[in-house]
């Protein structure tokens, strides 16, 4: 095993997969003796560029996301480092209306083995901070993963890169370069599992990207104060892990959301959806959110700061609802809940 961060566990397991099978390719701006936007490719160019298996793509995305289904139909199996998620949008209809279709329309006879990175979320360098995780959702096909640890960012990219299906591989800026961590190559895990990064009995919080380390250091203050809280990794955003975090709010009796996303038609209110469906229409738990405010992502610093979700905010939204869910219900003057009626003394004071 070695100690990497999530960008160098990410560029390991590409350049192992490259070792082992001569049909995948990378293709991205920038890729070349650059070595990657935030250094994605550092050290594939010297041993796969003369080879002609990193292609320094001009700038258009949808070219190069096109280009990549048609080979990846034909046999090949690439990956695009698209820079940035909100360059997700021009690609929708050569990733997510066909790429993402193929097998549907051809009964998996015809596969598109396509990883697509993209790098979302506040970073050190600031903006292109949007991930686009909602419009992505939307596509049936459409896979979409979203590593925090080193280890998941290796197991998960080397899963991406054997699934048949396209997968963007969402890599959040403010964790990619971070504290390193041990890999062990051989661990493998499968797309569409969630992962319980702190068991607790009170509280389950959800989140993905940062704010995972977010709802743990919210978690620790918590723990402080006697609230015992279970935090989810998503990991994956379609498919969904839903039996893990139901199962877990079954437990707990509360569900809190945190995630970095716009609110409207988002992953948390995907996620939500998910889970009253999965519960019959009548989840016996309470929900709440964590969420930015229905705004562009602000630039300045202080700003940005204010829009996403913080540690203090998690906090604060556990204990709101660790309070509302504990206090007596507040029975309304006159009325008797367990029968339904009203007390025979209201009655009778309105004759």
């Amino acid at each position: 095993m070695s100690r990497m961060t999530i960008s160098e566990a990410i560029v390991a397991a590409i350049g192992a997969a490259m070792d082992k099978d001569d049909s995948i390719y990378l293709m991205g701006q920038d890729i070349g003796i650059f070595e990657g936007p935030m250094q994605s490719t550092k050290g594939l160019w010297e041993k796969f560029g003369p080879a002609g298996r990193l292609i320094d793509a001009p700038i258009s995305e949808a070219s190069m996301i096109g280009s990549a289904v048609g080979a990846a139909m034909a046999g090949s199996r690439p990956i695009v480092d698209l820079m940035f998620a909100e360059f997700l949008a021009l690609t929708m209809t050569p990733l997510a209306l066909e790429g993402a279709s193929v097998a549907y329309r051809t009964r998996a006879n015809v596969t598109v083995p396509l990883v697509v990175r993209a790098k979302f979320g506040i970073g050190p360098h600031r903006g292109h901070a949007e991930s686009c995780i909602g419009m992505l959702m939307g596509f049936p096909g459409l896979k979409i993963v979203i590593p925090t640890t080193p280890q998941d960012a290796y197991s998960l990219m080397s899963a991406a890169i054997r699934d048949n299906n396209p997968v963007v591989f969402l890599e959040h800026m403010s964790l990619l370069h971070g504290a390193r961590a041990e890999v062990d190559p051989d661990l493998r895990t499968e797309l569409g599992t969630a992962s319980v990064r702190r068991p607790g009995n009170d509280v389950t919080v959800v989140a993905s990207g940062l704010m995972v380390s977010r709802a743990l250091r919210a978690a620790k203050t918590l723990a402080a104060e006697g609230v015992d809280v279970e935090v989810i990794d998503v990991r994956s955003m379609a498919p969904l892990d839903t039996l893990t975090i139901l199962t877990s709010a079954q437990r707990t009796n509360r569900l809190v959301i945190v995630e970095e996303s716009w609110p409207v038609a988002g992953p948390a209110s995907e996620i939500c959806a998910q889970l009253v469906r999965a519960a019959d229409g009548l989840p016996d738990f309470t929900m709440d959110f964590v969420e930015p405010p229905h705004t562009p992502v602000p630039f300045a610093a202080h700003l940005e700061s204010a829009f996403v979700p913080s540690v203090e905010d998690i906090v604060a939204t556990v204990t709101k609802a660790v309070e509302r869910t504990t206090q007596p219900k507040r029975q309304l003057p006159g009325t008797d809940f367990a029968s339904g009626d009203v007390l025979a003394s209201e009655a009778e004071a309105r004759g």
